[in-house]
Order: structure tokens, then C-alpha cells, then sequence
């Protein structure tokens, strides 16, 4: 033994080993951080997802008992209304607007001619001239008994010819998304022109103006917006006799308003929004007994106040 201390010697740390050490703690921190995160954005996303079933649910409740309670209104009335009609009821302290528009006053897809189509086109889904005349012809094509496509129509050779897998019913039009199925239309299209059309429309080729929700009176103008809101007025004030001289005669309809109704509720919600629940109703007697049937039910979608 030499006599010097065996006992290890403590070094101090290297400048490298500690930026190192404060990197990993870093990298950790941030990692919590982000999973912290991540788990508040999957927690606020699902509170938000069950907030929306549950507001889309209780719209559905209130919106459907609003409905139920519009149509027995208008078909137990003394006399069968004879245009477009506007309602409230109230249930739990929320007071639901309810609109009550008869199938004649949408453009039927099966029975409206074609320059009431080309107008439809035209005016209520913006298009050109040449491109509105083009749809028109084609939706005649596609529910036309022939093979014969019109000038700037489309047959089967016309579908082929586009690579698409399917061709022309030449019949009816069964639902109004049938409509995307003709040559030249999209969703975007349809999107737009959903609110002017129907399906179930019946007794005449025509519209009527006196149950013709506004952009269809619009339609019924040909674009004319102050003849539209002039008819729109005199009639939700109730008056009789409104002068329809300046519309497109081959255009309308007359007779009675028909026993199909779409009914769609407007029920108020947070935020300055509104619930939209609509249905199609068939006031012909079910043969389970019902005095009326639902045609189509349309899932709640929520709007802005001011939105159509």
C-alpha cells in the first residue's frame, strides 16, 4: 500500500450530459402536453356530440308534436284551406313556428312542363340559358315512356356515352333524389333546387301560386323578385281574388290545393339558432286506421334565424 485514498472520486457533470438531460425533459413535457390535449379535444368533442343528440332529439320531440297537431288542425278545419299557412303552438315554454305548404305549391318533377322546368333552372338554381334549357329536356328524357331523346335531351346513348352505370327510368320520378340520377346533375345542383321541387304533387302539371312557398313564386315570375313578394303578401294577409295575370299562365294550376302537405316546424335554440324538422304528410287515411300518414320524415338540421 502506498498509502493514497481507494475511495472513487466525484466528478461534476459535462455540459453535454446536462443539455441532454433538459432536452429528454423537454420532449417529455411536450408529450404530455400534446396527450393532455388530446384528451380535452376528444373529452369537449364527445360532450359537443351528445349536446347535438340531445338538442337534435328534443327538436325531433317538439317539432313532431307541433307537426302532428298543425295537420290536425288543417284537416279537421270547416272549410279546407286554400293556400301556404303559418302556425305557432307552444309546448314547454318553447313557442314553435309551424309552415304548412301544399305539395301543389312545389314544381313536381313528374307532371311540370318544360319551360316551367328550364324557368326552375334558370331562376331558382342560377344557371345559363343554354344549360337550363339542356336539364329541362333531360329531366323529360328521363321520365318519358320513349327512347327518343329531345334536341338537347339524353337517352340511353347519352348515359353510355358518359361512362355511367345507369340509364333513363322512362317513368316516374319516385323521390326527389331521383333528380340526381339525370345527366348533368350533382348534388351541389340538387342541393340548391331541393327547396322548389316534389315528387308527390297531384291533379295538375302546374303550381299554385296561392300555396307556393316564396322562391317558387320567384320561379312562377320568372325572376320578377317584387311581383313575387307582392303575391307572397296579399296572400299570407288572406286576401282573395290576388291578381296572378303577370305569371307565366302555363305555369299554374288551379283547383284545390291536393291532400299532400309538407309541414316543417321551426323551434328556437341556443345561440340564436333555430331546429328544422319537416315531414311530408298524405291526409288520406292509412289502412291501419290513421287518418293520415307520413310520406317522408326529414332528419332535424339547424339553421340561423335568419336562414330559409
Amino acid at each position: 500500500m502506498n498509502g493514497k485514498s481507494t475511495a472513487p472520486r466525484h466528478t461534476a457533470p459535462r455540459p453535454a450530459r446536462r443539455g441532454f438531460a433538459l432536452i429528454a425533459v423537454l420532449w417529455f413535457v411536450a408529450a404530455l402536453s400534446v396527450l393532455v390535449a388530446g384528451l380535452l379535444t376528444v373529452s369537449n368533442s364527445e360532450m359537443l356530440e351528445a349536446r347535438l343528440r340531445l338538442d337534435s332529439g328534443r327538436a325531433a320531440a317538439l317539432g313532431d308534436a307541433a307537426i302532428q297537431l298543425a295537420v290536425l288542425d288543417w284537416a279537421s278545419a270547416t272549410q279546407t284551406p286554400d293556400r301556404l299557412l303559418r302556425t305557432r303552438y307552444t309546448f314547454e315554454g318553447v313557442e314553435t313556428e309551424v309552415e304548412i305548404v301544399p305539395a301543389s305549391g312545389y314544381i313536381d318533377l313528374n307532371s311540370a312542363p318544360e319551360n316551367l322546368l328550364q324557368a326552375l333552372f334558370l331562376h331558382g338554381a342560377g344557371l345559363p340559358p343554354d344549360q337550363a334549357r339542356q336539364l329541362a329536356q333531360r329531366v323529360v328524357d328521363w321520365r318519358d315512356t320513349d327512347d327518343n331523346p329531345l334536341p338537347n335531351g339524353a337517352e340511353a346513348a347519352s348515359y353510355a356515352a358518359a361512362g355511367l352505370g345507369w340509364r333513363p327510368r322512362n317513368d316516374r320520378f319516385l323521390v326527389p333524389e331521383d333528380l340526381m340520377q339525370v345527366l348533368g346533375v350533382d348534388f351541389d345542383l340538387f342541393a340548391r333546387i331541393q327547396p322548389f321541387i316534389t315528387v308527390w304533387s297531384s291533379g295538375g302539371s302546374g303550381v299554385n301560386p296561392l300555396s307556393a312557398p316564396l322562391p317558387v313564386l320567384l320561379v312562377l315570375c320568372q325572376g320578377n323578385d317584387g311581383e313575387a313578394r307582392r303575391i307572397a303578401m296579399a296572400r299570407d294577409a288572406g286576401e282573395t281574388g290576388i291578381d296572378t295575370a303577370t305569371l307565366e299562365q302555363t305555369f299554374l294550376r288551379t283547383g284545390n290545393v291536393g291532400n299532400v302537405l309538407h309541414v316543417r316546424a321551426s323551434i328556437p335554440t341556443e345561440g340564436g339558432r333555430r331546429a328544422l324538422r319537416g315531414r311530408w304528410v298524405s291526409l288520406r287515411a292509412d289502412p291501419d286506421g290513421t287518418p293520415w300518414r307520413t310520406i317522408r320524415a326529414e332528419p332535424v338540421r339547424f339553421a340561423q334565424r335568419d336562414e330559409p
